[in-house]
């Protein structure tokens, strides 16, 4: 995984995609993306990523929040998303705060090999070995 990001003018979520992270930089929110490639920069919110990403694959971000909270019941929050198969796999995200916050990430469920408590923060492992510090 290359150390320093670069930048993106768009970016589609796919099974290769691990993580979306809001970074603020001069007043504006970009998004870090954790990939198999590496680490990637795009210069909008990760909301943004996923709402094209629904576009992409002829749906709304609306659409499939309903769809989740038809199977987990109305009265859960932060559901997870089935945003599009790859390939037959599924590529379930969760956020990790309401998914309208400026300071929300995205996960994907099936990049987590490991999460451990260190004091007030969270280190996820993603499947790429490297270690996300969370809030």
């Amino acid at each position: 995984m290359t150390n320093e990001p670069f930048f993106v003018p768009s970016y589609i979520v796919s099974s290769t995609t691990f993580l979306l992270r809001p970074h603020i930089s001069h007043d504006k929110i970009h998004t870090i993306i954790y990939d198999k490639q590496g680490k990637i920069m795009f210069a909008d919110k990760p909301l943004k990523i996923i709402r094209s990403t629904c576009r992409m694959h002829g749906t709304t971000f609306t659409a499939i929040q309903r769809k989740a909270k038809l199977f987990f019941g109305n009265a859960r929050h932060k559901l997870p998303i089935l945003l599009t198969t790859d390939y037959g796999n599924p590529c379930i995200f969760f956020p990790l705060f309401s998914p309208h916050s400026p300071n929300n990430t995205w996960i994907n469920l099936h990049a987590i090999t490991n999460i451990k408590e260190v004091g007030e923060e969270t280190i996820v492992t993603l499947s790429i070995s490297t270690e996300v510090t969370l809030p």
